[in-house]
């Protein structure tokens, strides 16, 4: 491409000085004589701003230059001076929020792409932005949206009874929603967030007598037959189900003695164990990832004879190939294994008047694994955080926030009572 060149090397060419659609028209991208690259110009406050965009293309360029642009305003640096304008209609506003939801789902549909997020994570953001932030701010000018505003979205997700967490996580949806209102023009800046503070609500766990009561129970519940119905409720619950399978008693072993989650019960295939004898007697479990972790784990050694028996079971009923489920493996739909499981469990958990733990907390599958833990850090000896973490396949964060938080004194009162040699 070429142009008229200018009489002194710094100047722009004239007939070079290009605008880019959807930023200010203060903002224009050249060329001079004295460089190859194409070079950017911005006329804020009463001052230039100039760089070279390093690029001979002129896409790349403009590419380069609203990235520029951009960085400047998410800075504070450039401040779009918007006239007092009259509140959007309703329609008008509708449309506008439609079009940014889309928008910052394209965008997020892009990071499932490149692995850079999960298909679940964008499934979540989807629901927010779609359920509650649509149905909250499609009635609120889009362009006058300010502190209040927000105060009243938090107030508006508390009566929906959302927890804090929960909460905290619809603003930041909106956050991104603020962001392209402002990259538009359409809001002067991003007003500040009320603060929403979340308290850590650990999974309670269980204690040792707790746990034998679990054991003992999920043994004697497998002759009775469940007779506590609710009209029309649990009807999905298959007949084979209404007596307590023998199967759940090891399923909660090879919970606490693996320190998988519940989500992984319902996809653990035999392929995923190997079971190692030696010096050490473990299973190595190679499990399909979860939350960014892939590494095998190892378990404990009496997970080794859970996992035989529950093998030779499977096998004796014509299951316990590679590709068979460890757990239910007659069951193809998996999501209502987890939920079929949770409903036992919790039938245990009733029947021992145990459902909720000692502080209201209320018990679930899920606290199987945290009483993994829990033992681990009680009677594991000289187990560091950083070993226990990486074999949970969590991080020593979570470990200390959600684990080691319900740990009291005089739980570990050997160590406290021990004496240097």
């Amino acid at each position: 491409m070429n142009f008229a060149p200018s009489r002194f090397r710094n100047a722009p060419i004239k007939s070079s000085l290009t605008s880019i659609q959807g930023l200010p028209d203060k903002l224009k991208i050249f060329r001079i004589s004295g460089s190859k690259y194409w070079q950017l110009r911005l006329y804020n406050h009463g001052k230039y701003t100039t760089r070279s965009l390093k690029t001979t293309d002129l896409e790349e360029a403009k590419k380069f230059a609203r990235d520029f642009f951009e960085s400047l305003q998410e800075a504070g640096v450039y401040k779009i001076k918007l006239p007092k304008s009259i509140a959007l209609r309703d329609e008008e506003n509708q449309r506008l929020l439609f079009e940014l939801i889309q928008e910052i789902l394209n965008a997020e549909a892009e990071k499932v792409k490149r692995d850079a997020i999960k298909h679940g994570s964008f499934l979540m953001t989807k629901n927010r932005l779609e359920g509650h932030v649509f149905t909250f701010f499609k009635q609120r000018p889009l362009n006058k949206i300010n502190t209040v505003t927000l105060e009243d979205f938090v107030s508006y997700l508390t009566h929906q009874a959302l927890s804090a967490a929960t909460i905290q996580g619809y603003m930041a949806q909106v956050r991104k929603v603020l962001l392209l209102l402002n990259r538009r023009g359409l809001l002067a800046s991003i007003p500040p967030f009320p603060k929403v503070t979340a308290y850590v609500h650990s999974r309670g766990a269980f204690t040792v007598n707790e746990y034998q009561d679990i054991l003992r129970k999920s043994k004697q519940l497998r002759t009775a037959v469940y007779a506590d119905w609710v009209k029309d409720r649990k009807v999905w619950i298959k007949s084979a189900f209404h007596q307590m399978p023998v199967e759940m008693n090891w399923l909660i072993r090879f919970m606490v003695y693996t320190f998988v989650r519940p989500g992984d019960i319902r996809q653990i295939k035999n392929r995923h164990i190997e079971i190692i004898q030696g010096k050490h007697n473990y299973l190595r479990l190679n499990l399909p990832e979860v939350k960014r972790h892939n590494a095998a784990t190892v378990s404990l050694p009496p997970a080794v004879n859970v996992y035989k028996s529950l093998l030779a079971h499977q096998t004796a009923r014509g299951y316990g190939g590679e590709d068979d489920y460890v757990f239910f493996p007659e069951e193809s739909n998996r999501r209502l294994i987890l939920d079929i499981v949770g409903w036992l469990f919790n039938w245990i958990l009733h029947d021992l008047g145990i459902k909720r733990g000692p502080h209201g907390t209320d018990r679930t599958l899920y606290s199987l694994r945290h009483t993994a833990i829990t033992f681990r850090l009680i009677y594991g000896g000289s187990i560091d955080l950083l070993t226990l973490a990486r074999n949970a396949r969590t991080s020593v964060e979570m470990i200390e926030k959600f684990y080691a938080s319900t740990l009291s004194a005089e739980m570990n009162i050997a160590l406290l009572h021990g004496k240097r040699r």
